[in-house]
């Protein structure tokens, strides 16, 4: 089966009952299903054919939707892409894809009109503002047959370059259907339930916990305009959604933002959180609050989405990601590549029917994380005695202080214990003497002013000496990537050259 055949199957199983939602757009399973084709056969009249890159940037809407299934549909391969690149961005991603389409809106043609030539292959810029998006529907051709298979590329996913240039993640029809179905059978999910859909669909967890899994399922996708704390819970109440795909500064603003007490009464049973570390504190605080039970998990663009999660029915346990997903197998390895003892810390690998076919056009980078079938993640982790795992850091982020080695996440659940810290982040910095020193930057709640020595204080005492962070740096806000995560690649820019300022 490929992604194609699954909505018509869905469709005709589904028909009138509801499947997205965006403010009065409305559509059933049938109507989405006859409208993507449409766009398929418009595609498919102006050369989009098997195999091709069609870019959608776009903002998240039924349009974004339409235009990616209508992709699939054609037979191409889509290609998301962050609405809010610049021009070069967009362009790198459109042009190492060799993407031959993209759909956007008239401020996403503007950026990529500067680009076009350095694009040769780009032959078609279809906007919703303009019309073109829409003519695609009006061919009246029936859709193409392309006969795409499990293993024929349905996503090209560019990774958020924190190492280096984006990445193009080759996700295939049979990678996606295997992790939706993977994720659903662990969810208490019916047919006719409400899922909210917030984050960026350009993101696989979007992609897939939000609107893969819904649409297996037989649900409807009820989708945020755009996410607002100081008015989460009106949306929630006007939406009705059972669950939503959230990161910790998601559950972190609502937590913070004023207006809890709307919360009393809402449709919520359980949010899954992901695609960033999720403090204990946080964690439990949100629980406490609100009496909503949160699902961490755990999964990678390579991985398609989920590849582990805390169960919904059963032991949950707080600062885990939780049990391997039935159907894929996860281990920790140490450096020499055997398998670590559980306790012990070491590499999390993962393989299964998820797996990425590798990266677009970068086999030294393929080989280094596909080996023997296993993806290699690049984080640190270890397994429990009753098989749950835990992260420990990424190995990129792993710090090195006078020989001695430490884990920025451990410093930073200590920092998130703090009554006054929002977000937190620590990393290493070059020190003549130590190789590198520790640095924490954090941003203070609403109303709060933070002192760097009173914080220092609080770490020294609930840290072994060689931790502690030499200086604590208060910033506003913490920088981000577009899917909400604290971004420190832009800290590690800021501070490369820092100097003590701590005074000792």
């Amino acid at each position: 089966m490929n992604l194609a055949d699954l909505l018509r199957s869905q469709a005709a199983e589904h028909g009138q009952r509801p499947l997205v939602r965006q403010r009065e757009q409305r559509l059933t399973y049938a109507e989405f299903d006859r409208r993507t084709d449409a766009i398929a056969a418009g595609l498919a009249q102006r050369g989009v054919g098997p195999g091709d890159i069609v870019s959608v940037m776009l903002p998240n809407s039924v349009a974004f939707l339409e235009a990616w299934w209508g992709i699939l549909k054609a037979g191409g391969v889509f290609g998301p892409v962050n609405p809010t690149f610049t021009a070069a961005e967009a362009g790198y991603v459109l042009g190492h894809s060799e993407a031959i389409a993209v759909v956007t809106d008239a401020s996403g043609a503007q950026r990529l009109a500067s680009a076009r030539t350095q694009l040769p292959r780009l032959a078609h810029v279809f906007s919703v503002d303009d019309g073109s998006f829409d003519a695609l529907r009006g061919s009246g051709a029936p859709p193409p047959d392309p006969q795409r298979s499990a293993a024929d590329l349905a996503a090209l996913l560019y990774t958020s370059g924190t190492t280096g240039k984006p990445k193009g993640a080759m996700i295939t029809h049979g990678n996606v259907i295997a992790n939706a179905g993977m994720a659903a059978e662990l969810l208490p999910l019916a047919p006719g339930d409400r899922l909210g859909l917030i984050l960026p669909l350009f993101h696989a967890n979007a992609q897939i916990a939000t609107f893969a899994v819904p649409l297996l399922v037989g649900c409807e996708v009820v989708m945020w305009d755009r996410f607002s704390a100081s008015t989460f819970w009106e949306t929630v109440a006007e939406l009705e959604p059972v669950s939503i795909s959230a990161v910790p500064t998601i559950l972190a603003a609502v937590l913070n933002a004023p207006g809890a007490e709307r919360a009393d009464s809402n449709s919520l049973r359980y949010v899954i959180c992901g695609a960033a570390p999720l403090s204990r504190d946080l964690l439990e605080a949100f629980q406490s609050r609100f009496g909503i039970r949160v699902l961490e998990g755990y999964g990678l663009t390579e991985s398609t989405c989920v590849s582990s999660l805390n169960p919904y029915y059963g032991k949950r346990k707080p600062g885990s990601i939780g049990l391997p997903v039935r159907g894929q197998e996860m281990q920790i390895r140490a450096p020499d590549g055997a398998r670590a003892p559980r306790g012990e810390r070491g590499e999390i690998v993962i393989r299964g029917p998820n797996i990425m076919a590798g990266y677009l056009n970068h086999p030294e980078a393929t080989a280094a994380t596909l080996r023997d079938g296993w993806l290699y993640t690049g984080d640190i982790g270890y397994e429990d005695p009753d098989g749950y795992f835990y992260i420990v850091d990424r190995t990129k982020d792993l710090i090195i202080r006078a020989g001695e080695n430490i884990y920025p996440r451990e410093i930073e659940e200590v920092l998130y214990e703090h009554d006054g810290v929002l977000e937190c982040a620590v990393i290493g910095i070059p020190d003549e003497h130590r190789g590198e020193e520790v640095l924490a930057v954090v941003a203070a709640k609403a109303g709060v002013e933070l002192d760097p020595t009173e914080i220092l204080g609080f770490a020294a005492a609930r840290l072994a000496r060689f931790k502690v962070p030499k200086a604590i740096e208060v910033l506003d806000e913490l920088p981000k990537t577009p899917t909400g995560k604290i971004s420190k690649g832009p800290l590690r820019e800021r501070y490369g050259h820092w100097s003590d300022r701590s005074g000792s």
